[in-house]
């Protein structure tokens, strides 16, 4: 008797706030002002960034400042703030009765992409940052050239990170050739002659010669890799010696 009295009392608690709950969004549908004076946005928080403009963003979504929060567009001003300098993703929520949050999911410098007289910061994903960066500053980055080299440029990346990641830290230049490949330069001044495909297995088979003979310290100035189990070693002068990357 008493669970039934009970389940009764809970069931019409229920219908009672949504009533309530159905009452207010009618309300403030047809009598905005209600709204306005109740539920008005005050305070605006900022998670998460470091290089991007807190005030830019905020300056994004100023017209909404004092207006109804039940109201508050989320995806539309989503779109405008991730359409900013540095910003890679952004979260946002309504915290009632008065707060709007924003948590920023920031683009990491990488590499600076050279497209003709333009210079671009761009992150590991190929993603633009910012245009005409203060060279200043990042002048230590691995600089990305050649038609859509930016497009392209994390699936190198992801290639070098699997078969070869100690070699990072050697590049200073991937260019993007004829749309097709990459030629990467080292800071030994050595040029490596990526293939257009199998570029992994060729890594790989280069780590194992750099292993084995200590080649990015010698006088070589090229290697070339776009035939496949081979490699192609230019020397100063012009001479060139074949390798069977199959038996390395």
């Amino acid at each position: 008797m008493l669970q039934s009295i009970a389940k009764y009392i809970n069931n019409f608690l229920i219908i009672i706030t949504l009533l309530i709950g159905l009452v207010a969004i009618i309300v403030l549908n047809f009598i905005p002002s209600v709204g306005n004076g109740i539920l008005q946005i005050k305070s605006i928080n900022i998670e998460g960034s470091i290089f991007s403009d807190q005030k830019l963003i905020k300056e994004t979504i100023k017209g909404y400042k004092n207006k109804t929060l039940i109201y508050f567009p989320i995806k539309e001003y989503k779109s405008k703030i991730e359409k900013l300098d540095w910003i890679k993703r952004v979260s946002i929520k309504k915290i009632f009765p008065n707060t709007i949050s924003i948590k920023v999911i920031e683009n990491l410098p990488f590499a600076i992409f050279i497209n003709g007289f333009n210079r671009y910061l761009i992150d590991d994903d190929g993603e633009i940052i910012s245009l005409k960066p203060d060279d200043s500053n990042y002048e230590e980055l691995l600089q990305v050239t050649g038609l859509d080299g930016n497009l392209n440029f994390s699936d190198l990346i992801r290639e070098i990170n699997i078969s070869y990641p100690e070699i990072m830290n050697d590049i200073i230049e991937v260019d993007f050739i004829e749309k097709r490949r990459w030629d990467l330069v080292l800071k030994q001044d050595i040029k490596i002659k990526l293939p257009e495909k199998n570029s992994s297995y060729q890594l790989e088979k280069l780590k194992q010669l750099q292993q084995d003979q200590k080649i990015f310290n010698s006088n070589i100035i090229e290697i070339d890799l776009r035939e496949i189990g081979r490699a192609t070693i230019k020397v100063p002068g012009g001479e060139e010696l074949q390798t069977g990357l199959d038996e390395v």
